[in-house]
Order: C-alpha cells, then sequence, then structure tokens
C-alpha cells in the first residue's frame, strides 16, 4: 500500500509557499506517495470529525499533479491556513462535535483529537510549512511520537535552527519597492511618511527593509522609543533632505518608552477599544501605571481600525504640528510572485523534505545554513530560543535606526 503524506500551512503568508507546495506533491507522486492536503492549517485537523462524513471534504483534499499543476502562479496559501494551536483552542473557537471538552473559560488542549484525526486518514507523515508557532505544535506532536516533518516559512526568518526561511527574501524586496512608492508621494507632497511593517515581536524584517530602502528612521518591537526624540529627529531629517521629505520605517508592535506613555494615553485610547483603558480614561489614568499600557496591549485589547502606526502617526502630528503620510505595507510584503532566492528556496526545501520521508526520517526541519547548504536538524530545535541572532545588537537605540552591521543579520 502506498505510503500517505500530510500537508498543512500554518501561521502567516510568504511567498513561495505555493510553490513549495507543488514541489512537495510532484515529489511526492515521484516516489509513488500519496499526498492528503490538510486546509486551514491545524484548524483543519480540528475541524474534522472521523464520524461525520460532511467535515471531511471540508477540510482536507487528496493532492495530484494535476490538481496542484498551476498553484505556484498564485499568492497566500493554496491550502489556506490559520494560526490556531491545538493545544489552547478557545472556548468558542472548540468544533461543537467537541464542546463537551468545553470547561469555564480556559482554553482546551485538543492534541489527542489532532492525533487520532491523523491515525484516521492514515497518515504515515506529516509536512508542515510553518513559521515559528505552527512547527513548534509540530515539535510537539513529533514529540508524541507523530511523524513530522517540518520547513520554515515566514517573512520574520526567526524559525529556529534554520538560516533562512521561506519568504523572507522576497518580502525584503517587495518592502523596499512599496517604500520607494512611498518615498516618491511624500516627497511630492513634502510629508514626513510612516510606513508599519508587519512584525509583532521581532524587527529583523523592519530593520532591513528600513536599511536597503534608505530610510531615515526605524522602530521594532525589541527597543522602546521616545516620541519626542523620534519627532525631532523626524523633523530634522525633512528639513536636510534637498526635497523636504523623511521616511520612518516601523514594525506594528513598536512600543513607546513606558516612563513616557503616560503623555499619549489620549491617542492611545482611541485605538483601543478595551473596558480597562476606557475606564482609565474616566479617572484620568488613576490606577493604570505605564508598563500596563504598549502598543501590543493596545492591538490586543482594542479596534481593529489599525496597528501601532495610526497611533505613531497621530503622536507625531501632535507633536510636530504637521500633516503626516501614513501607509501601512500589512499583508502586502505577502503577496506576489516570489523572487530567485524563494524560488530556489522552495523547491529545495520540498526535494529535501520528501528525501527524508523516502527514508523514514522524521522528527526533521529542513533547514539552510551558512557554510552547509541545506541540511535536516532536529525539529525540536524550532522550540529553543533563537540563538543566531539577536535583533537589538543591530540596532541604534538613540539614534532610532538600524546599524550598517544588520546587513550580516540576513544570513542569506
Amino acid at each position: 500500500m502506498a505510503k500517505r503524506i500530510g500537508l498543512l500551512t500554518g501561521g502567516g503568508d510568504a511567498p513561495g509557499q505555493n510553490v513549495c507546495l507543488k514541489s512537495l506533491v510532484y515529489g511526492a507522486n515521484d516516489h509513488g506517495f500519496q499526498v492528503v492536503g490538510i486546509r486551514k492549517g491545524w484548524e483543519g485537523l480540528l475541524q474534522y470529525n472521523p464520524d461525520d462524513l460532511a467535515t471531511h471534504g471540508e477540510n482536507t483534499m487528496e493532492l495530484t499533479k494535476p490538481r496542484v499543476r498551476d498553484i505556484d502562479r498564485l499568492a497566500g496559501s493554496f491550502l489556506h491556513s490559520s494560526r490556531v494551536d491545538p493545544r489552547a483552542v478557545a472556548p468558542v473557537a472548540v468544533p461543537t462535535f467537541l464542546r463537551a471538552r468545553v470547561s469555564g473559560d480556559e482554553p482546551v488542549d485538543l492534541t489527542d483529537h489532532v492525533t487520532r484525526v491523523i491515525a484516521h486518514l492514515g497518515l504515515d507523515g506529516v509536512i508542515v510549512l510553518g513559521d515559528r508557532g505552527a512547527l513548534d505544535y509540530a515539535a510537539r506532536l513529533s514529540q508524541a511520537g507523530v511523524p513530522m516533518i517540518g520547513i520554515p516559512k515566514t517573512v520574520h526568518n526567526d524559525v529556529n535552527g534554520s538560516d533562512y526561511a521561506l519568504g523572507f527574501s522576497t518580502a525584503l524586496s517587495r518592502g523596499v519597492h512599496f517604500i520607494h512608492e512611498v518615498r516618491a508621494m511624500a516627497g511630492s507632497r513634502e510629508e514626513i511618511a510612516v510606513i508599519e511593517i508587519l512584525g509583532r515581536t521581532t524587527g529583523l524584517t523592519t530593520m532591513l527593509i528600513s536599511f536597503l530602502a534608505g530610510a531615515d528612521r526605524a522602530l521594532i518591537p525589541e527597543m522602546p522609543f521616545d516620541p519626542e526624540r523620534l519627532a525631532a529627529f523626524l523633523a530634522d531629517d525633512q528639513r536636510r533632505h534637498p526635497t523636504n521629505y523623511a521616511i520612518l520605517v516601523m514594525s506594528e508592535a513598536a512600543v513607546i518608552d513606558p516612563s513616557k506613555v503616560a503623555k499619549y494615553l489620549p491617542e492611545l485610547s482611541r485605538l483601543a477599544n478595551s473596558r480597562m483603558l476606557a475606564e482609565a480614561m474616566q479617572t484620568g489614568g488613576e490606577g493604570l501605571s505605564p508598563e500596563m499600557i504598549t502598543f501590543e496591549l493596545v492591538q490586543d485589547l482594542g479596534s481593529r481600525l489599525g496597528g501601532s502606526g495610526a497611533v505613531v502617526t497621530e503622536i507625531l502630528e501632535n507633536l510636530t504640528g504637521r500633516r503626516m503620510l501614513f501607509q501601512p505595507l500589512s499583508y502586502l510584503i505577502r503577496t506576489g510572485e516570489p523572487d530567485g532566492q524563494d524560488l530556489l528556496g522552495a523547491m529545495n526545501f520540498a526535494m529535501l523534505a520528501i528525501r527524508l520521508f523516502a527514508q523514514g526520517k522524521t522528527g526533521r526541519l529542513a533547514a539552510y545554513r551558512q557554510r552547509e547548504n541545506y541540511v535536516d536538524v532536529p525539529l525540536d530545535v524550532v522550540t529553543q530560543a533563537a540563538g543566531n541572532i539577536h535583533v537589538a545588537d543591530f540596532y541604534d537605540a538613540t539614534e532610532y535606526c538600524a546599524k550598517p552591521e544588520i546587513i550580516w543579520a540576513a544570513r542569506v
């Protein structure tokens, strides 16, 4: 009987993932393996009820060469994706047929259901294209005895164990391209432009894009900033520029220096829509320490009207008395055609993963390492604290910009 491989994508989208999926299916079929695509990442396994045929087609699909022939021309994930972690599923997200497992408001660990579904599907292994979160859960399943192979896929390039993650290269080039587009508008309007880039936990991609695009200043989650100091820098940058504009590139989760944040409660409160912040504002902030308000908190509890970039822009406008141009790149760096690096990466990761599966080597991460090329390492390495890049070491916290040495942090 032919061996069966499950494929899924988890976490945020990254350019090149459909190229990788296609290469995986082609390679698997060439080895005589059957491939089962799992839709919506780990959520597809949660929603799959072995006892209800109606859920089977909604969450899985047989993948063959004809089925995936043209998916490499598409952005996003052909299989769709999610950020669901089966170890901690919110009660409202637990499938109806598993609601008996819910007790109060506590998250539910549905790992046993996931392993049951994998067994029901007759999978001899699962290949996961994922970011840190998705691969961390794959490592958990591997430790429990489920045959898993991981492929790093994230525009943030922060998967421990690999110097390169699929999608990172294209994200850099697209980010630089869009900043140059905004630069033209900022120049013609003689304004300061605030450009927001996705990145809640690491500022590596933000710093590299800002440096490569020649931005004046950059903000990252790892290092808090003083709005007044930043405003003074940008105003000076604008005055010094022959065409009277300046560019700030920032991560979406940039944070204000806790000792300064109390000054900006009005702007922060407009982004938030939480009872805690509303009540604090009604009492003049009494009972709410400055350390309690960060942009990450505001994003977690606040409205979906915008990220921290909108707040930073408003704060800077109020400080400088000047109108500014705000442009979130948001998901644009996750889309588009993969560049040469990510095309090669997608195919090489796929070939390596299929080779590992054919050799019966599971519990491995397909990785790229400088001076080693494409190699496989223990999947458990993704659960460890990142040891290769310390983003703050490449950031000038006094000038709010990347140090020139940031180019070494690209690693590829």
